[in-house]
């Protein structure tokens, strides 16, 4: 494939539909390695055709007049994360880099990838809309403190990089949560926050936080860009609406009110309801205290590292520490799966 081709085809992808808010642009000025063209547009004409139909399909359904770069971003990684599965299959038997899942097609069309297909289809998205991303290779570190090899990104806004890794953002493996969901772990992270599970080996120094965690977090729960924003009014509201749809039994309304304070972090700055000990009768006295104040429901949030650490655990908690008149019942245990740090204990009285 030659230089000439290539560029045309990503100025077709670029214009095709009229879309307005993006301009074709020479493949030199954008930054993709000319080593990399044939990772992100293949030598099948007839795959080039579906790459370009998709990626055109995202921008003219997802990318809005007048969005800024962070919320752009925040639309391919939510599209990458709902559209595409980890290839399990290719990780366990590699291919030495030479199938789909590791290039944008992959992810793109056949909606499945490993980390250098995740890495590749938000390049090339990112790219297509105007936005400065470079992928970063390195390595990455799992639960059982083994290295591997491993494909992210970094995405430039406002003057400064970030690191981004949609594989470890997708939350593939926690199917309470589903695909439509993001953990808020690996968006625009500096490289501190990333040092403890990636290695990386080349890309740029990532050190800003002014689109990290707090901004991010606040965009996913209320679709605001506000610097200022106040996480914890959004914590207090969730709870109260988890309060109010227990109380008059909506099971459903409430569990996807809990996922989202599961994701959000429902430890409040002032730790109103939040017990980061392991102490029974810290936790005990609590739930006491809430009940004699008259309430019927009580919710109560535990930190990391705390599950089968509380005789709530157990099957006899209720009887071993609960003696109250009346019908006592504990409504849902919501237990972190190593992604989220907080459980949150919901109780039921009379």
């Amino acid at each position: 494939m030659t230089k000439i081709f290539t560029t045309a085809l990503l100025c077709i992808l670029l214009i095709l539909g009229g879309i307005s808010n993006c301009f074709a642009v020479n493949v030199t000025t954008i930054g993709l390695d000319p080593s990399l063209i044939a990772t992100y547009l293949a030598e099948d004409e007839s795959q080039n055709t579906e790459i370009i139909n998709v990626v055109n399909n995202f921008i003219v359904s997802h990318i809005r007049p007048n969005m800024t770069d962070f919320e752009k971003e925040i639309e391919i990684i939510k599209y990458l994360v709902t559209t595409v599965t980890y290839d399990i299959d290719e990780l366990l038997n590699d291919s030495y880099f030479i199938n789909d899942s590791y290039k944008a097609y992959g992810a793109l069309v056949n909606h499945k990838a490993v980390c250098s297909g995740y890495a590749k289809a938000f390049d090339l998205l990112a790219k297509t809309c105007g936005l400065s991303s470079i992928v970063v290779t390195g390595e990455a570190i799992n639960s059982s403190s083994q290295n591997g090899p491993h494909a992210w990104n970094q995405i430039y806004l406002d003057g400064e990089w970030y690191n981004v890794d949609v594989t470890f953002e997708d939350p593939m493996t926690n199917v309470v949560l589903g695909y439509n969901q993001l953990f808020n772990n690996y968006i625009n992270c500096t490289d501190a926050e990333f040092s403890k599970d990636h290695i990386r080996a080349n890309g740029h120094s990532c050190q800003a936080t002014k689109y990290g965690k707090k901004l991010v977090a606040y965009y996913l729960n209320t679709g605001l860009v506000d610097f200022n924003g106040n996480l914890d009014l959004v914590r207090k509201n969730y709870e109260q609406l988890i309060l109010n749809f227990a109380l008059t039994g909506q099971e459903k309304e409430m569990k996807e009110m809990v996922d989202k304070l599961l994701i959000l972090g429902a430890k409040y700055d002032n730790n109103s309801n939040f017990i980061a000990s392991n102490n029974d009768l810290e936790l005990t006295t609590y739930v006491l205290t809430h009940l004699a104040a008259g309430e019927h429901i009580v919710i109560v949030v535990t930190g990391p590292n705390t599950q089968n650490t509380f005789s709530i655990d157990t099957g006899h908690w209720l009887n071993d520490y609960l003696t109250i008149p009346g019908k006592c019942s504990m409504q849902r245990i919501f237990s972190s799966d190593g992604k989220l740090d907080t459980r949150i204990l919901i109780f039921k009285f009379g």
